[in-house]
């Protein structure tokens, strides 16, 4: 407690030598030179380094409070503390801080203003150009003061200073921070001043877009003059108006809806406008005359591709054939439109080109190239590079096509096939020219020639690749010798001088002998011991070289493994001659299971399993029979056959070999411990015979002895299934007891209710009386409904007084009788007086000629009514205000006077009851009330908390209400304690955790999410264990009941299309039904039908067999097509699948017209 206290007050005092002096006066004497010291070193190392770490957290972010205390502290930077490069370091990073929150909040500004734009405004262009100039200014640059790069450079700048300081370097880390935005690239400072409320991407863009139009826009001014100009020719407006449409067809979407917009003078038709207008009323004759002068006066640059020139070249071909005669000879310059046709149609030409081997393809690249050369306007073909290409690609085919024709007449075929093969996989272009390799590949036209080639001389081929990719390190390498050495040998002897390579396997032969016979190993050979002995021989007096290339000499290892194997089990069944009669079935059947799991090679070598096979026969039915018993286990889904199975080959055994079975006593013990074990896993409460069954088992269960019982290892369920049919037995009594006459009806009805819901789907099936509980509930629907209505009534809140009347109207609709269930109508009477005196008080009106009658009979309401309720009249300030209107200033001055002894949870209602008294006086009294300035300090201080009240009761109504939620817990946290005590409804904010909760959750179903049906179902599941007050406070609980819809109507559609089936004659409707059902499911949810594949495919066949019945249906007997048309349907039948074929319901019909033809 003192400790820290001695080093609070020598910190202070650190400032002069005088005031150490009277702090070490006033210490105790005791205290040593040394302790003085250290006591002030720790202050001061404290003071640096809650310095250092109160300006490395500062930020943008920061409070106004923390700037305030960083402005005081910087500004009184002790030198003791620091040195004078740090504290420059320090104050550059309050003056960055500063001068950042500033920028950011002129940035959010700029933010407002770019939300604003829009494309379709009509002074768009200014707004833009003046928004973006604002912008430039604000971002500025490295040198222009107080700019944004420049306040970026000047602390990136102090940054490196500082780093470069030995002074100020150790501090650099932890003065900057982590929130510092210099070096910053323009897409990363973009994206920053976008989190921060302004969108520059999306100012750039429309700034961009704003100068893309510029050109238009000018055109279109430039058009307006000459349309307003008295004396223009149709000729010159035309050509202004295509200026306009040409400018136009460059533009997007967006910037099509600036020139639309434009409309600078505010005139009553739009420049745009009047440009349609114009389009519209031209003349067609005086369009195409237009045109071809446009079309003349251009140049090829104009046009940005091939597709553009035709087309422009095709709508004037177009409008031209759509005058009559005498129009087209109108068209003067008619003939000035041939040169750009000629063009258009070689450019048509060229487009058609479809690369082929076939010699028409050639054909037409010559043709069209000849064309070229004699155009007129030969540069209007925008596309003459394909072309170009086209024709080196046919040069380059020819040259590969010639290789390929040369290997006939070549001695070395091999090395032509090899140049041929090689110059087709890898196409090389003639010298400065561009191919494409995929269409060389596709028209070279003698490409079987090669391959006839190559298969000819396929095993040569073979052989030369065999052996150049052998690799002495692979795996595989001794079989892809081996490979390689057979087709060699295999070759023609003309043919082996080929493989130039060959003899880089001779140095392998003598290896390659013992790997070849340690392959052709087999131990169905007769001589296989002899071969592997002759080899393990042969392999030792190999080389260490030669032995290294014997890859697979592990095989011969295993090889005499097997060997050794088979000679072992041999001496054992050698042995069985000599075997005790106790022991010999176990050490057969021991021998026999050895003997199937042995490898199958070493099974080839075993020479004595005729003989074991001899004792089998022998002992198999005993060995079965005790293998049978052997092998029982209670905890076998089948034991109880597995007994049964053991009990009847044992009857099946002679009585000598009955004796063999050694462990039979095993299976008298067991066999009707087994017999119950099984009866007990037949039960299910759905069996017809379930009562009995379960009345047999538990006899049977008891009759045994004690010690059987325990080896009952599932008595657990016969119990369960004892419970479940007890549990049943409950529920039928609890329905059977919930008659009408019973006064306690509605309560036993909802505990049947329960009862049955907490049952199993087994159990609820034992219930034979449900529909009885379903029928009553139904028929005391209204009567709940009412009694919710009742229960839910919440006295306090704004809702109370229509709340009151909605559950009195219920109440009169019912019935005598169904009254006289509703056993909490005295609560609804209870709240009803008091419903009545806020009525009462809301309509006090001071204009009223009974307004002061009015007053005292709600006061006399008031007073009559209990304290408890009392305290639900919302209004009640409402009264009290009218009461102090009558009473005047002196009223309202002792109400100021008495706001010291008001409750807290009233506190708000009094000010504002004093508010409403002090307004309704007279100006004259209202001068009279001395103590007004303590009501005005008091509203002061209460002003936050109201906000923080009402903004608590429009928490259950916000549009969302976690981020209003949020936003109340900040301001609540931000009143004093004084004034949080004065937030009479805090418990309801305190208390919406789990509401939130809900309400976040129900946000956050998104039907993209491939759990989506599982987080409905588990909001669903969170939102019904609310309490009912809290389920009506989730503002979202719609999206919820639509989330909800929608996946019961994907359900559905799940169904159906799992419920399609080929076979059924409803097929095609049931796919159709399937088809509208899914199409009608919100876009959002289709792709929770995890199905849908089957359904396309269902409506792909449908489709298919539709195209074919509709076929069928239109044949007409009297055509003259009329075989052709049946033809053409058998073929589309035949193209069908099998399960298509079967869907052709009118099938008979073609048949029986194929008939007719004698098809």
């Amino acid at each position: 407690m003192k400790k820290p206290l001695q080093v609070g007050v020598i910190t202070g005092l650190l400032l002069t030598p005088a005031a150490i002096a009277n702090a070490q006066e006033t210490q105790p004497q005791t205290i040593s030179q040394e302790n003085q010291v250290a006591n002030v070193n720790v202050a001061a190392t404290d003071t640096r380094s809650q310095t250092i770490a109160q300006f490395g957290k500062l930020s943008v972010t920061s409070t106004n409070d923390e700037m305030v205390i960083a402005k005081g502290d910087v500004a009184v930077l002790s030198i003791t503390d620091f040195k004078p490069d740090e504290i420059n370091f320090i104050k550059a990073k309050y003056e960055y801080v500063v001068a950042q929150r500033d920028l950011l909040s002129k940035l959010k500004n700029t933010g407002a203003e770019i939300s604003k734009l829009s494309y379709t405004s009509k002074t768009f262009f200014d707004d833009v150009t003046k928004l973006h100039q604002n912008y430039s200014t604000f971002l500025g640059s490295e040198t222009e003061t107080d700019s944004y790069l420049n306040v970026q450079k000047t602390f990136e700048n102090a940054v490196n200073k500082a780093l470069a300081s030995t002074e100020a370097k150790d501090i650099v880390s932890s003065i900057r921070g982590t929130s510092t935005q210099y070096g910053y690239g323009e897409s990363e400072r973009i994206d920053y001043f976008k989190k921060n409320g302004a969108d520059i991407e999306k100012l750039l863009k429309m700034n961009k877009d704003a100068n893309d139009v510029k050109n238009t826009i000018s055109k279109l001014d430039s058009f307006i003059a000459v349309l307003d100009k008295q004396s223009s020719t149709s000729t010159e407006i035309n050509a202004a108006a295509a200026e306009v449409t040409t400018e136009l067809n460059t533009l997007t979407a967006d910037q099509k809806k600036i020139v639309i917009a434009h409309n600078p003078n505010n005139a009553a038709v739009t420049p745009y406008k009047k440009y349609t207008d114009v389009l519209g009323n031209l003349s067609s004759a005086d369009q195409v005359i237009t045109s071809i002068t446009q079309l003349t006066q251009k140049k090829p640059e104009d046009f940005s591709s091939a597709a553009s020139f035709i087309s422009a070249v095709t709508a004037i071909e177009t409008s031209y054939n759509r005058l009559d005669e005498g129009s087209k000879r109108l068209v003067a310059n008619y003939k000035d439109f041939g040169p750009y046709q000629e063009a258009a149609n070689v450019s048509k030409q060229i487009t058609a080109l479809r690369p082929s081997s076939n010699a028409d393809y050639r054909t037409a690249v010559k043709a069209a190239s000849d064309k070229l050369t004699n155009l007129d306007k030969k540069l209007f073909v925008k596309n003459s590079a394909d072309l170009e290409l086209a024709v080196a690609n046919i040069a380059t085919a020819q040259e590969i096509e010639k290789l390929i024709s040369d290997i006939a007449t070549t001695t070395d075929k091999i090395t032509q096939i090899e140049k041929a093969r090689a110059a087709y996989n890898t196409p090389v272009a003639p010298a400065g020219q561009k191919i494409d390799v995929a269409t060389v590949k596709k028209i070279v036209n003698n490409l079987p020639e090669l391959t006839s080639w190559e298969s000819s001389h396929k095993a040569v081929l073979n052989v030369i690749s065999l052996v150049e990719k052998l690799d002495p390190t692979a795996k595989d390498y001794t079989k892809k010798a081996r490979d390689a050495n057979t087709a060699y040998l295999k070759l023609d002897p003309t043919k082996r001088d080929y493989v130039k390579s060959y003899k880089t396997l001779k140095s392998q032969v003598e290896a390659m002998d013992i790997v070849a016979r340690i392959m052709a190993l087999n131990t169905s050979q007769k001589t296989y011991k002899e071969t592997v002995e002759l080899l393990s021989a042969d392999y030792e007096k190999l080389s260490s070289e030669a032995k290294a290339l014997v890859t697979n000499n592990a095989d011969l290892q295993t090889a005499k493994g097997y060997i050794a194997t088979a000679k072992n089990f041999d001496d054992r069944v050698i042995a069985l001659a000599n075997e005790p009669d106790t022991t010999f079935i176990a050490k057969v059947a021991a021998l026999s299971s050895e003997y199937k799991t042995m490898d199958k090679n070493a099974k080839k070598l075993v020479t004595q399993y005729k003989t074991l096979t001899t004792y089998e026969k022998n002992n198999a039915n005993v060995v079965k029979v005790v293998k049978l018993i052997a092998d029982l286990n209670p905890a076998n889904r089948d034991y109880t056959k597995k007994v049964l199975a053991a009990r009847k080959a044992y009857n099946a055994l002679d009585p000598a070999s009955q004796k063999r079975v050694t462990n039979y006593n095993q299976l008298t013990a067991v066999e009707d411990v087994a017999t119950l074990i099984g009866l007990i896993e037949t039960l299910k409460p759905t069996n017809k015979t379930f009562l009995n069954d379960l009345d047999s088992a538990r006899k049977n269960y008891d009759a045994l002895p004690p010690e059987k019982q325990k080896a009952v290892i599932n008595y657990e369920k016969l119990v369960t299934a004892e419970t479940e049919l007890k549990s049943a037995h409950t529920v039928i009594a609890l329905i059977d007891a919930a008659v009408p006459d019973d006064p306690d009806y509605l309560t036993k009805l909802m505990n049947a209710r329960v009862a049955y819901d907490k049952l199993t789907s087994g159990q609820k099936k034992l219930v034979s009386n449900v529909k009885v509980l379903t029928d009553r509930e139904k028929e005391v629907k209204a009567i709940l409904n009412t009694m919710v209505q009742i229960d839910g009534i919440e006295p306090g809140t704004s809702k109370f007084v229509s709340q009151v009347n909605s559950a009195r109207k219920a109440y009169d609709k019912l019935t005598k009788d169904q009254k006289l269930y509703v056993k909490n109508i005295a609560i609804l009477q209870s709240y009803e007086p008091t419903a009545n005196v806020i009525e009462l008080i809301g309509k006090l009106k001071p204009s009223s000629k009974t307004f002061n009658a009015d007053t005292a009979q709600a006061r006399a309401l008031y007073n009559a009514l209990s304290k408890d309720m009392q305290q639900y009249v919302t209004n009640y300030n409402l009264l009290q205000a009218a009461e102090a209107s009558v009473l005047g200033a002196g009223n309202v001055q002792r109400m100021i006077d008495e706001l010291p002894s008001v409750p807290v949870n009233q506190y708000i209602k009094r000010i504002e009851e004093i508010r409403a008294a002090y307004n309704a006086l007279p100006k004259d009294q209202q001068y009279a009330v001395e103590n007004y300035k303590t009501l005005q300090e008091q509203e002061n201080i209460i002003k936050p908390v109201i906000s923080v009240v009402n903004e608590i009761d429009k928490l259950m109504t916000s549009k969302n209400m976690d981020s209003q939620y949020q936003k109340i817990l900040k301001a609540y946290d931000n009143l004093t304690a004084t004034q949080r005590k004065y937030v009479y409804n805090e418990q309801l904010l305190l208390s919406l955790d789990n509401v939130i909760n809900v309400y976040k959750s129900i946000e956050a179903l998104k039907p993209s999410d491939k759990m989506y049906f599982g987080m409905i179902e588990s909001v669903r599941k969170d939102y019904d264990s609310l309490s009912t007050i809290d389920k009506q406070r989730v503002s979202n609980y719609n999206i919820l009941l639509e989330a909800e819809k929608s996946m019961s109507e994907v359900k559905k559609v799940v169904e159906i299309i799992s419920g399609l089936n080929p076979t059924s004659s409803t097929y095609i409707q049931d796919v159709a039904n399937a088809s509208a059902a899914y199409k009608a499911l919100d876009s959002k949810v289709k792709g929770q039908v995890l199905n849908y594949e089957t359904l396309k495919k269902a409506e792909k066949d449908v489709a298919a067999v539709l195209k074919v019945v509709e076929a069928i249906g239109k044949l007409d007997p009297d055509s003259k097509t009329f075989e052709k048309n049946v033809l053409a349907a058998q073929k589309q039948y035949d193209a069908l699948t099998l399960e298509q074929q079967d869907l052709v319901y009118n099938y008979r019909i073609l048949q029986d017209h194929i008939k007719t033809l004698g098809l």
